[in-house]
């Protein structure tokens, strides 16, 4: 009788976890479980590999940049169609994990509406597909959010949101997230900032929290249990907020310098590690639209930044500006910029004050020091409370060394890694923030925008070019390889079953130690 009481146990126990994150050996999402980047199996991970070694299969997909997701043995990903074709589509593929066939394709329209002007680096299939058992989760600009049956890839729901702005054109780049029976979806563009949860299996909205008072940010929701309950964690401009995951309200803040962040909160065991460094909107509006360094910006200045993209300003957008143009004069300077472009209760930080201070506002922001553009910490903060916790939950903060705009942290044992673009690391201390040692060099120097994974006691570093270096896990830097994809790669490389999925810019790779060549 207690043998069997013990399996029920062990047999309830890993159902809460399925309904949490999946399976034990699930991708669901963005960066894995909870957005972690940890893959907890000990089945082994290949060191050596390439475009060709080691690779078990391989798919031909198309443009696209988002991560794929893994769940019940199947994988999932996105890509755009051929360009040249007249009408462009968002394909959903679904293949074997194991064998890498394809299971089923599904064709999202686009529609005879110009898609939105997006950084040529960024791809229309930017956001990572999420998955369970059940269902694969996407989203697409034109579409919104989006539930497909993972086995037979027939449409189940669609929940539209407002198709984002973005003045600076670098575009979408969120994720859906899960957790239990909610999906998270999280947009904070120039025009319509809002956090969406949904219920996973009919798409009915749950909640919804309005985020005008957050500037352009690109951070993914994170769960973070507490001793009062488990908490929606989403990062913002000037503040983390712990959001109750049934209601939508907000539940508390805690202080985070920072203008937009980029980067998306790592939690373990009730801690939330964040690293950000932003810099501040009036020197991105400067450079945008002020290319003669006359401090002053105005609308057409804004127009003629676009004026190249085919696609037009909503109107919504110039009430921003107006907000800012105190005396009416039809130009933005000084601190009218932050009065147009921060929402009056929110000026998330003092960097461009500090700034213009410093520099007068005649600067030419053209040569301007990139080192006094940015704000930047790494900080731990306890899970939970109640109103402003910033000076009873914030655990450390350090500026030193500065991480990263674009590369999350990646917690590993006692220690927090801090890529940086340039091919560096920089090792903390978990509990107190400390430098553990001086910045290190991995050998790999184009630009970090996948997200560092570790699994098998071993770490994987991504940069755009398609290279990955291979680190030790251990106290000091040891390169145990450096593989290169032979193409470039902005997607985070997902695991599973001791078999790494790595998508390039246009081909979908299964990586295992059986398949050496």
């Amino acid at each position: 009788m207690k043998n069997m009481l013990l399996a029920l146990c062990g047999v309830l126990a890993c159902l809460c976890f399925i309904s949490g994150f999946g399976f034990a050996q699930d991708w669901p999402q963005f960066r894995g479980p909870n957005c972690t980047g940890i893959y907890s199996s000990n089945k082994p991970l290949p060191t050596e590999f390439s475009s060709t070694k080691n690779v078990l299969w391989s798919a031909v997909v198309g443009d696209g940049i988002g991560s794929p997701a893994i769940a019940s043995g199947r994988i999932f990903t996105t890509a755009m169609s051929d360009p040249k074709e007249p009408d462009q589509k968002l394909l959903v593929f679904a293949f074997d994990q194991l064998t890498g066939k394809k299971l089923w394709q599904q064709e999202i329209p686009a529609g005879p509406k110009a898609l939105p002007p997006i950084h040529q680096v960024n791809s229309y299939a930017s956001a990572s597909t999420a998955a369970d058992g059940e269902r694969v989760y996407i989203y697409f600009v034109r579409s919104g959010l989006m539930a497909f049956d993972a086995k037979t890839g027939a449409k189940v729901w669609q929940y539209s949101v407002p198709e984002p702005f973005f003045i600076f054109d670098w575009g979408p780049g969120m994720s859906p997230v899960l957790h239990g029976d909610k999906l998270f979806f999280v947009q904070d563009d120039d025009l319509f900032p809002a956090l969406y949860a949904l219920d996973k299996k009919t798409g009915k909205l749950l909640w919804k929290d309005d985020r005008s008072d957050m500037a352009v940010s690109y951070s993914h929701p994170v769960i973070c249990d507490s001793p009062n309950g488990p908490d929606l964690v989403v990062a913002g401009t000037g503040k983390v907020l712990g959001y109750d995951i049934d209601t939508g309200k907000r539940k508390w803040a805690a202080e985070l310098v920072c203008r937009n962040i980029k980067t998306t909160p790592v939690v373990l065991d009730g801690i939330i590690y964040v690293s950000v460094s932003s810099s501040g909107i009036s020197y991105q509006w400067r450079a945008t639209s002020d290319p003669d360094g006359t401090g002053k910006i105005t609308k057409d200045s804004i127009r003629a930044s676009r004026k190249d993209k085919g696609v037009g300003i909503p109107d919504a957008f110039w009430k921003k500006f107006d907000r800012g143009d105190v005396n009416k004069d039809g130009v933005l300077e000084g601190d009218e910029i932050d009065k147009a472009f921060l929402d009056p209760s929110n000026q998330g930080g003092i960097l461009d004050k500090e700034v213009r201070r410093r520099a007068g506002d005649n600067v030419d922001w053209r040569k301007w020091d990139a080192t006094l553009q940015n704000e930047f910490s790494t900080q731990a903060i306890r899970g939970g409370g109640k109103g402003d916790v910033t000076k009873t939950h914030i655990l450390w903060k350090t500026n030193t060394p500065p991480p990263d705009h674009l590369v999350s942290p990646l917690i590993v044992d006692d220690r927090i890694l801090l890529f940086k673009t340039g091919g560096f690391v920089n090792f903390l201390g978990k509990k107190k923030g400390e430098r553990l040692q001086n910045q290190e060099r991995i050998g790999i120097t184009s630009p970090f925008l996948a997200q560092p994974v570790f699994g098998d006691s071993k770490i994987y570093a991504t940069v755009q070019n398609g290279q990955i270096a291979v680190l030790a896990n251990s106290a000091e830097l040891k390169i145990l390889a450096t593989n290169n994809m032979g193409e470039d790669c902005i997607a985070t490389p997902a695991i599973s079953d001791g078999m790494l999925y790595i998508r390039t810019r246009t081909k979908l790779y299964c990586i295992g130690l059986t398949g050496a060549k």
